[in-house]
């Protein structure tokens, strides 16, 4: 276990919603001219016959947009650790042109990454009744507690909102921290040991149930806190491996998410078409109200997904690394590797 920081942490992402004086505090809008260039990229590479895995790294430079992805960028990772971008043209453009609009706005913050064994890297966020895996939350209506994805960013492009709830939810780590530390001291050192995680059904290695060292939910790294908060992973590892988890750790996450709910403390809103939010996974919790969607209309709310690691790789606790690492593995991530996918989605490599 590395130290453990008990004092308060006074930096940009250890912010509370209470802090801001509305959204647009943490919103970046695309001018007209901005707005039009992503629609002619989306509508050109469609008229060509080609998809959004077909864009080539000149035709992902956006120079038009190049200075405002760039101020996105370092907000991001070495500001507050989220920005609401607002104002792609998704309402103008059908799922194809919407998902290469989407994908050429994602090279500016990482190397886009695999984020699932099924090998998707423009992820779709939507309900499908054949893929209702509780490690797959994106792919219902419920509602999907405050957590961290893998990686180092994390970016929701909406093309359509949900009719009725699915607001989203994000919440500063680190002012979670600082609640934890003025008020339950004692239980820092569980959560800074963390335990091991399951892997379910995409392990990186045949025969795997759970990661080789134990994975810290709070870690201090290049001066900022890191969270990784997956708890129903932990408790399955525990199960898995046939032993209790630490004392105090159970009450621990709870605090966590109770926390996360005061009043203050997490910013919620509910996407548009056209928005764009991005955040540092390992600095923000992000979480999603529940959704109502019409039987006969499954799959209304779409959201396209993208996960990002920044190179070079910024350092990490051990047990973070190779959990992190062991799901990179897990998924393939690489272009020679990755298994076919199916046919027919708006996402799917044409390639």
């Amino acid at each position: 276990m590395r130290d453990i920081v008990t004092t308060t942490i006074e930096r940009p992402f250890a912010w509370r919603a209470s802090d801001f004086g509305s959204l647009e505090d943490v919103t970046v809008e695309l001018t007209t001219a901005q707005r039009r260039c992503l629609a002619e990229l989306g509508r050109q590479v469609r008229r060509e016959g080609r998809a959004w895995s077909d864009l080539t790294p000149a035709e992902e430079e956006l120079p038009e947009l190049a200075a405002t992805l760039t101020r996105t960028r370092r907000e991001v990772y070495e500001g507050r650790g989220l920005v609401l971008l607002r104002g792609l043209p998704m309402d103008e453009l059908d799922e194809d042109e919407a998902a290469v609009v989407a994908w050429a706005v994602g090279s500016h913050f990482g190397r886009r990454a695999t984020q699932s064994g099924l090998g998707d890297k423009l992820g779709l966020v939507q309900v499908d009744p054949n893929l209702q895996q509780a490690w797959r939350g994106y792919r219902s209506a419920n509602r999907s507690r405050f957590h961290t994805d893998h990686l180092d960013g994390l970016a929701l492009a909406c093309i359509r909102p949900a009719g009725e709830g699915g607001e989203s939810c994000v919440v500063s780590a680190a002012a979670i921290h600082n609640v934890l530390a003025a008020e339950r001291p004692d239980l820092l050192p569980v959560l800074y040991n963390g335990f091991r995680m399951a892997w379910f059904g995409e392990p990186p290695a045949p025969g795997e149930k759970v990661s080789d060292l134990d994975v810290p939910v709070f870690s201090w790294s290049e001066e900022r806190i890191v969270c990784v908060l997956l708890p129903s992973y932990q408790k399955a590892a525990a199960e898995e491996m046939g032993v209790p988890l630490p004392e105090g750790f159970e009450e621990a996450c709870a605090l966590i998410h109770e926390i996360a709910e005061r009043e203050g403390m997490a910013l919620k809103f509910k996407l548009r078409a056209g928005d764009l939010l991005v955040i540092d996974n390992k600095a923000v919790l992000h979480g999603r109200a529940a959704f109502a969607e019409d039987p006969g209309d499954i799959g209304q709310r779409l959201l396209y997904r993208l996960q990002f690691e920044l190179v070079p790789e910024r350092p990490s606790h051990p047990g973070v690394a190779s959990y992190y690492g062991g799901l990179k593995h897990a998924y393939r991530d690489d272009a020679e590797a990755l298994p076919p996918l199916a046919q027919g989605s708006a996402v799917h490599s044409r390639n």
